[in-house]
Formats: structure tokens, sequence, C-alpha cells
């Protein structure tokens, strides 16, 4: 590595004296660049001029293709070798090591062609390749250089060459090239140069180019007072107090300023400083609401994300894989409610509706015949007539048009095909940044199809594929106008100067940069050579470069640490070793206001505790309502819950699943063990069926109960699974009939009896799942559950199971209960868990009087008649319109409720008494 001082250095105002007179300043990264462009175009502004050339100020990569370019396609041009692309490079590395023996045994091939890639361009910024087989390889060392070797025979024929060799090539060619030379060339923000920058500078000053430097090199090599440290308690907290500091310092003058936020771990919190700075900077929720429009925010962030992750794009590529194979249904989900294709305006809340009903049929992974048979199901030709009609285009297309094989030049052909098909990018006007994504993935397909120079015949799939990657592996983010703050990582704010700066999340975990030698290249060449993160040492040494640049840049430089890390560890952190030298304080940061604070602040407030709702009008509680028990246990659970859930009709997403659920499972074992009893209907007949015909009983119910699954979800539940599964039940109903056996007579008198109660004004309607009448002609209730249950689930004023209480209060003198039980049909744990007035009437449970919940009671009735009170309790509070967010045990109740976002529990239980009705 050389360091910048061994060229003359000037100031910043003798680089705009240096563009004016036709000088080129080169930086180490773009933006650099066009941030300096701005300074210059600032001081033209400030000397009142009107109009000026545009200076030229490009990343040092960009300088080396325009001379690139230039010879290209200057007259003389005769033999410069092809330069490859990213995607082109990529793919040909991915070639090589295909091709290898080693290759043969790797499971991640891509990713293995990203670190070799890597490699490739540190050899030659560092000039090591030439070292390489001076030290003793490892087997990935080995490995490498085979790749190498074929890398550099295949480009060599072919006429290729990378963006690691196209400086080493214009450097040894440059004084031969026929276009107009550089004769001044300033480095600026250069914090170090490696050993090819410096011998292409070298060749230009050989040639009479004048080479200056500036930047980091001229900055004070002292620490500034103006810089102070802070702690936080977390990250979350540390990143408020950043954006309402950075708000303070736009907000106090009218004079443009250039506040900066530098965050090491950046890709980690970008999601958290986007939120906070537009909650603080930008707090109008209004913007965030579909089709309004969204004012330019005060702040600009760096980092932009994956391409294939923008909305517009996620739809382009669901749609291609739905041509080509199965996809997941939350994938094909979200696709539906897209606003990129054809109708979605139009069906929008019919595709809403659409995507709820078919989820109740889907498997986890759906493709495009089965997408079309669902649709058609739910009468999607009436609801969503033009989803229907181009979903049937694109089958229509993938079964007689869609090519097996061919070039990437004619894929590209057919996924602009399809995309047509499905109205890609939709029908109503983009916005900016979605207008610049979609012109991005017009350049992305352009660069797609070039790679026919590396390979020619591809597949579909691999076509897919190799395009997903590609939008994976590019950093996109959509231009924005200029704004006063900036948000940056280090590698970005490298160079960088700043009127007032915070610099957060400098804990040791974080900062400095954690070392990244390269796994291919030998470590004891990584340190010699001192590549920046080749190894801890020199990690360190290029952060504390960066942060003694970031101190000299800017009027006032806050650093700051939070004391815990995120999550449920709070593990305790310590501030980076790199700031500790700096004496801790607790700066003085504006209060800012939220919308909240400015109305709470601006009259009297009126705390109002809005838990009650509309009662149920009688004539529609006589009716009867859906729902039946769950209204009582839902209300038992939580008010709010029943008021949402049977009030307002509130219903959860089906979530498709592989093969059977919980709940498919349990309605399995009831409609089979319902079918069973109808055969036998007596404990007699169950003694005296021959074990071989009790078998074949069961074996053909549970088969004709398979049966009717197997026509009902054909797709999605193949024969091998349901065999497994129709193995697994007949042993459990077996089971189960076994331990039944172990009962005095009974004769079983309802199955699945359609009955109803009333409650005060409050009618239920119930389902029995069976009801044996003793020898002694009273009658025992049970309920069949495929899970562990207790006894206590059913006591109390609010009970977790208030089934088997609510059977026990129908007034029909002539039932006599004298006991109610949980059937557990679960392997294992066959049984029965119930409450009786007697001992002995079902096997392993006592009478009441011997259980600790009902001790207190001094007779079976008076156990009635408490269930009858608690219920109609229950009743009255429904009917009564009690809605109040009160979870019987918290937070138990609430971790399966799916209500959390509507009632907002987890943001009441830290408030006060006074203010839960807000």
């Amino acid at each position: 590595m050389f360091g910048p001082s061994q060229y003359p250095q000037i100031s910043l105002e003798e680089v705009f004296k240096h563009l004016l007179a036709g000088g080129t300043v080169v930086t180490p990264n773009q933006r650099l660049a066009l941030a300096l462009k701005g300074k210059f175009d600032q001081h033209r502004i400030d000397q009142e001029e009107a109009a000026w050339h545009s200076a030229d100020i490009l990343s040092f990569t960009n300088f080396i293709n325009r001379i690139y370019c230039d010879t290209l396609y200057s007259a003389s041009f005769s033999s410069l070798p092809l330069l490859l692309s990213d995607a082109q490079e990529q793919a040909l590395w991915e070639s090589v090591i295909q091709q290898s023996e080693v290759g043969n045994a790797l499971l991640r091939i891509s990713q293995t062609a990203q670190l070799a890639r890597e490699a490739w361009q540190l050899a030659h910024a560092w000039q090591l390749i030439s070292q390489l087989g001076r030290y003793l390889p490892n087997e990935d060392g080995r490995a490498f250089l085979d790749w190498v070797e074929s890398y550099q025979n295949i480009t060599a024929l072919q006429g290729f060459t990378d963006q690691a060799r196209l400086c080493d090539l214009i450097a040894e060619c440059y004084e031969a090239l026929e276009i107009k030379k550089c004769a001044s060339l300033i480095c600026h923000g250069f914090d170090a140069i490696t050993p090819q920058q410096n011998e292409f500078f070298e060749k230009l000053r050989a040639l009479g180019c004048e080479i200056t430097i500036t930047g980091s090199s001229i900055q004070k090599q002292v620490l500034p007072e103006n810089v102070r440290r802070v702690e936080y308690l977390d990250s979350i907290d540390e990143i408020y107090h950043a954006a309402v500091w950075a708000r303070s310092k736009i907000d106090k003058t009218d004079a443009e300023v250039c506040v900066g936020i530098v965050v090491p771990a950046f890709a980690n919190y970008r999601n958290a400083l986007i939120r906070t700075f537009y909650a603080v900077l930008q707090p109008d929720v209004r913007s965030a609401l579909p089709g309004s429009d969204r004012p330019v925010a005060p702040f600009n962030v760096s980092l932009g994300l994956a391409f294939s992750s923008y909305p517009v794009i996620d739809t382009a590529f669901v749609t291609l894989a739905l041509a080509d194979r199965e996809v997941e249904f939350h994938q094909v989900s979200h696709w539906l409610r897209s606003p990129f294709l054809r109708g979605a305006e139009t069906e929008m809340g019919q595709r809403a509706l659409l995507d709820a009903a078919i989820r109740r049929s889907a498997g986890p992974m759906i493709s495009l015949p089965q997408l079309l048979m669902l649709v058609k199901r739910v009468n999607g030709h009436k609801s969503c007539p033009i989803l229907l009609s181009f979903l049937t285009e694109i089958d229509a297309y993938r079964l007689t048009k869609l090519p097996s094989g061919g070039s990437h030049t004619d894929f590209v052909r057919t996924i602009t095909e399809i995309l047509q098909l499905s109205g890609f990018p939709g029908e109503r006007n983009l916005n900016s940044d979605e207008y610049q994504t979609v012109e991005k993935w017009q350049s992305l397909l352009a660069d797609f199809a070039a790679l026919d120079h590396i390979t020619s015949r591809i597949t579909f799939h691999e076509a897919i594929s190799r395009l997903k990657w590609m939008a994976d592996d590019t950093v996109f983010q959509p231009e924005s106008p200029e704004a006063p703050i900036q948000i940056l990582g280090v590698l970005e704010a490298a160079g960088m100067s700043f009127d007032y700066l915070w610099i957060l999340g400098l804990s040791d975990d974080q900062w400095p940069l954690r070392a990244r030698p390269n796994p291919f290249l030998p470590l004891e060449l990584q340190r010699k050579a001192k590549l920046t993160f080749g190894s801890i040492q020199e990690s360190s040494a290029f952060c504390r470069r960066l942060m003694q640049g970031w101190f000299s840049n800017a009027e006032e430089v806050i650093v700051s640490s939070p004391k815990y890390r995120d999550g449920h560890d709070q593990q305790i952190l310590a501030p980076s070793g790199l700031i500790q030298s700096i004496p801790a304080e607790d700066p003085v940061i504006p209060k800012w206001l939220s919308h909240r604070d400015l109305i709470v602040q601006s009259c009297e407030m009126q705390r109002i505790k809005d838990n009650q709702a509309l009662p149920l009008p009688e004539e529609i509680a006589q009716q009867g309502i859906p729902g039946g028990t769950s209204i009582i246990k839902d209300y038992a659970a939580c008010p709010f819950r029943a008021w949402a859930r049977h009030r307002l009709d509130i219903e959860s997403f089906d979530e498709p699943h592989t093969g059977l659920d919980a709940r498919e499972r349990g309605a399995l074992v009831h409609q089979t063990l319902a079918d069973v009893w109808r055969r036998l209907n007596t404990k007699t007949a169950l003694d005296q069926i021959s074990e071989d015909d009790l078998q074949k009983l069961i074996a053909e119910i549970v088969g004709s109960a398979i049966s009717v699954l197997r026509k009902a979800r054909p797709a999605l539940l193949p024969d091998r699974f349901l065999q497994v599964e129709q193995r697994r039940l007949i042993r459990l109903i077996r089971e189960w009939l076994d331990a039944e056996k172990n009962r005095d007579c009974f004769t079983v008198i309802a199955i699945e009896e359609k009955c109803y109660i009333q409650l005060d004004n409050l009618r239920l309607s119930m389902r029995l799942d069976r009801v044996d009448e003793l020898a002694d002609g009273r009658h025992v209730i049970i309920d069949y559950k495929t899970s562990k249950q207790s006894i206590q689930s059913v006591l109390g004023e609010r009970p977790d199971e208030p089934q088997l209480p609510l059977y026990m209060t129908m007034p029909d003198p002539e039932l006599g209960v004298a006991g109610i039980a949980f059937g557990i049909v679960k392997s294992g744990e066959i049984g029965f868990v119930g409450l009786t007035d007697s001992s002995g009437l079902l096997p392993g449970i006592k009478d009441y009087s011997q259980l600790t919940g009902c001790k207190s009671f001094n007779s079976w009735q008076e156990i009635i008649t408490a269930f009858r009170q608690n219920l109609t309790n229950l009743a009255v509070g429904f009917c009564s319109g009690e809605a109040s967010v009160d979870p019987k045990k918290f937070p138990a109740t609430c971790e399966f409720c799916d209500l959390h976002m509507f009632c907002r529990i987890y943001e009441r239980v830290n408030d006060s008494p006074d203010e839960e009705g807000q």
C-alpha cells in the first residue's frame, strides 16, 4: 500500500482552479465524486457565475473505463480485448469452477465464484499474482491456482479482459493510445493508494501528467476539541437521539448545512434508521397511505437494497417463476395483490378477497395450473376476470410457446412476452422510484443478453435463476434530490466532509471493522502486503484513519455507542477501544415534540375508556349468531377477542401447510370415532366383536374418511402421505377402543348431535361429540380431544374450555348428567379427564369432591348451578357490548391470538392504569 504523501498536496481552492483549467479529479468512489461536484457547483454560484463547464470529477474506476471506451471507439482502435461486465465475469468464474475437479464437490458454486473473483481482484490491485506460487498453498489455495490458470487461458483465447486487469492494460498501452491525454490529475479523498493505482499514476506522471492529491492527506492529524462521546441504552434509543439532533441542526438556521450520520453496521440498522428518521423528520403519517403524495424527505440513505427486493421487481420474478415451476404460496399471495399487474387497480378489493379464499385449499407450494384451478373454484371468473384472463394466457404460452432451451437473447424476448401478458408494470402511473426501478430492469435484461459471449445455450429455468442471481447481486438505490442529512456507511463516508457529524453504533463488537481475509489468498501474503482487511492490525489502522478524517472535516462530531445489545439477551456492550480515550458526557439534545405531544399541549385532554361497544340487539341474540360455544370461550379468554371475532366478524387468514394440520387431524379423528360408534352403538357390541372383525371395521371406516380427503385435496395430499396417515389413524382408533373396553356397560345415545342452549338472552348452537347412557340410566357427556387437557380448564368464572360445562347446563331434566369428560385420543396418552358425581364412572376419574378445584362445593347440583351462573355472566357480558382488552392470563392467552395489531396489547401492557383506555 502506498500513502498519498508521495504526491504534491493541494487545497480545495486549488482543486477548483485546476478544474476550471480543464483538470480531472478522481475519487475512490462515485458518492465522493458527486459530493465534490456539488461543492464545485456551489463554489461557482458563490462566485456569482451564471454558467460554467461541468467539472470533470469521477471515480477512479469510471476514469479507467472512460479511457477504455475512448480507445475502443477511436479511429485507431485495433486490438483491445473485450471488457467483461460483472455478470459476464461471474458467469465465467462459475463455468471454470463447475468444470474443475474440485467444483464437482461444491454445493454453492455462485458464492465460491464470488470469493474467487474477489481474490482475483485483490491479487491484481495489490500486485500479488506473481507471488502466489511462492507460498505453500492449502487446499483452497491449490484450487484457486487451478481456476486462475483456466480463467486466464479462456480469457486469452476469447480475447476478454476484466475490471481487475483493465488498469494494468491501460497503463501498459497508454502512451500508444491515440486519445486526448490527461494533463492534470487530482486524486481526492484517497486514504490509501493500492500498488496497481500507484503504478498507473506513475505511468501518467512519466508521460507528463501532473499528479496532485488532496483530501485526507492534508487533514489535521490531531483530535479536534469539538468531538464528544455519549452512550445510550440501546441502538433504538441511539438512533432516535441522532435523528432529533440532526433535525435540530437543520432547523436552527436558514443556511444550507450538511449533516452526516455514519453507521458501521449499516445493513443491520437500515430499516430502523429509515423508520426513525421518517418519524422525526417527516412525521405526517398520511404520506404513508396508498395513493398519497409523498414529499421529498430531508435525508438521504446511501445504502441501497438488493434489486430483487423492490416490489415491482419481485412481481416480475414471481410471474416468471409461475411460468416455470412451483412457487411458495406466500410469494403468490403478495403477487396476487401487487399493483404491478394487469387490472390491479380495477380488481384490487376482489383480488384481496380471492387471496383469502384460495389459501383455504392451497398448499405451501403452488404451480400455475393449481392457481388457475383454485381461482376458478372460488368463482374467480366472476370476481377477477382480468386476473383469470392473463393467467390463462400465461398458462397457454407456457404449454405452447415456452422454449425448452435457447440463448440469453432468446430468453430476454421470452421474458418480455410473459411480462407483457401479465400487464407488467401495471395500469397505474408509476412514481419516480418505481419508474427508475423499471428502467433499471431493462438495463439488467440488456446485461443478461450479453451473457451470450460467455455461454450460448441454457434452459428457461437456468435463465430465470441466472437473472435472479444478477438482481440479488445488484445493489440499487433510486436517485433522489439532494438532502441536508446524509445517512452513510463507513466506506461511503470515507473522505466526505460535513458541517455536523454523528457516528453511531461504535460498540466494541462493531468497531473497528472486522478483518475479512480472502480464503483463496495465503494469509501470510495478505498480512505482508498489508491488505486493508487482510488482518486485524490493518483493519484497525484503516478505521483509525477514517475517524481521523471525519474528526478533521466537521465542525461538530458526536460518537456514540449502545450500552446493551438489541434483543432479549440484553448483553452488555463496551464502547470501541478507538473511542474510549474520548471522555463520555451527556450531550444536550434538543427536545423534540411529536404530533401526539403537540396535540396534548394544545388542549385539555380528556381520557376515555373506550371499551364499551353497542349491545347486541335482542332479536339477533335470540336468533343466534355464528360461532356457537366459541363465543363463550373467546369471551372468557378476552372480551375484546369475542367482540372482534363474533361481532365484527374478523377472521384470521388460513396458512397453507403441508399435509394435515392439528385441526384437520382432530376433525378426522372425530369423524372416524363417530362412524365407529354408529356401527357399534354399545359397549356389549364392542366386547363381542372379534379382533379381526374390529380391525376390518376400523380399516373400512378410516379408509372411507381418507377417500373423502383424497377427493377434496388431490394435489396436496399424495397417496403415499395418505397411506401413512391411514395407518396412523387405524392404530390410534384401535388404541382408543381398547381403552374403552375397560369401562362398564354403556350405550351411545347421541353422536354429533346438534342442540341449542339459552344463556340469558343469548341462544347458542352446540354439537355434542357423544353422550353415553350408563347402566343405571344416567348420562356421561364426552368431548374428544387430540391434545393433553386438564380438568382445571373447565372450572372458574372464566373457563378455558367452557364447552363441557355448557353441556351440563342444558335445561333437560331427563338428561341426568352424571359426568363430563374429555376423551384424550392421543397416542401414548389415551384416557379420560373429567368431572363426575361419583367414582368409577370412567376409568381413572375420581368423583368431584376429591378434586382441588371442587372441594368448596357441597353437592353435584351446586357445581351445575355454579357453571350455569358463570356461563350466564359471560353471555350477559358479551351481549352488553363489553369489549375491554382483558386477557385472562397475559401473555399466555395472547400467545396464539392473531388480533395483536388490532387490540395493541403489547402497547398497553406498560401503560399506566389511567391511560389504558386511550
